[in-house]
């Protein structure tokens, strides 16, 4: 893989893969805001599975030029005992020749894809539960940490790295033997003041005026699933999703909404002919991820 091994390199130069390092400070924007590149969620299909089943992942890089293709590598961290909770992945690199390293050589590693030429799909061991007890423990599973390195758009294999350039992001797959896995929540449409606004078209507002932002889910996507509490009880729960929004403009007053509440009030900016994006990520209790997107343009 020489094509990946200088990537990889400049990575683990950068210290992006080390759980102990920290990029330096920077000025920080409001969360809602999309001022730059940035990874906004990250989907596992499906988000649960149970040992020897292959998941699918997929990134929401918002930000990026619509002409470029955004290098990003993605990682596997087999759970530790911490239990998959912590961030970064610890890599033991001292028997491995990047340069060339097989395919199978590097997945064993953790490297599970690398965009846009290897998609990214992991498949966690078959003994991965094995030392869990039967009943609440394997049910409830383990979670193996996928962190995903997004590299500027610009950079060339030589090139030295920024960390700040970076965009690093991390998603829990969950791993069990439940009898209800989860299932990503589906999304039915986008709307703008209770208006259903279809993909592709542009929202046009007026300056300095508010809108309701909202989704409207599909009519699965708040499921009933057991849970085993420490007891062994079996408890039947509820999904209760909830939506993160986002803008490349104009003001999001409300950054997370909740089930049944979903409207988020946006104004716009003062500016004629300014255009951008909204995105509203919905998310789950249990790792589930969806997400939507409508462009909008303030009138001239």
């Amino acid at each position: 893989m020489r094509l990946l091994a200088p990537f990889l390199l400049i990575l683990l130069s950068s210290c992006v893969i080390g759980q102990n390092k920290h990029p330096r400070p920077r000025d920080l924007s409001p969360g809602w805001l999309v001022d730059r590149p940035r990874v906004l969620a990250i989907q596992a299909e499906p988000p649960e599975v149970q040992p020897g089943e292959q998941a699918a992942f997929h990134a929401l890089v918002a930000g990026a030029l619509e002409d470029q293709t955004s290098t990003i590598i993605w990682l596997a961290c087999p759970p530790t005992t911490a239990g998959g909770i912590g961030f970064g992945c610890d890599l033991d690199l001292a028997d491995v020749d990047l340069e060339t390293a097989t395919i199978e050589e590097l997945l064993e590693l953790g490297f599970i894809g690398f965009e846009p030429y290897l998609m990214p799909y992991y498949t966690p061991n078959q003994d991965l539960l094995d030392g869990l007890e039967e009943g609440r423990e394997k049910n409830e599973g383990l979670h193996v940490l996928i962190q995903v390195s997004v590299l500027p758009e610009d950079m060339e294999a030589s090139a030295e790295l920024d960390f700040n350039e970076v965009e690093v992001a991390y998603k829990r797959l969950v791993v069990s033997e439940s009898t209800t896995p989860n299932e990503n929540p589906g999304i039915a449409t986008f709307t703008v003041d209770g208006v259903p606004i279809p993909e592709g078209a542009v929202v046009e507002v007026d300056t300095f005026q508010n809108y309701e932002l909202s989704l409207i889910l599909r009519d699965d996507a708040a499921p009933e699933y057991e849970y085993i509490d420490h007891e062994g009880n079996v408890e039947i729960r509820q999904e209760e999703p909830y939506i993160s929004w986002f803008s490349t403009g104009g003001t999001v007053n409300e950054e997370y909404t909740l089930i049944p509440h979903f409207g988020s009030t946006w104004e716009s900016p003062g500016d004629a002919g300014e255009s951008g994006t909204w995105w509203a990520v919905l998310r789950d209790r249990r790792g589930g991820m969806s997400w939507a997107s409508r462009d909008w343009r303030v009138r001239d």
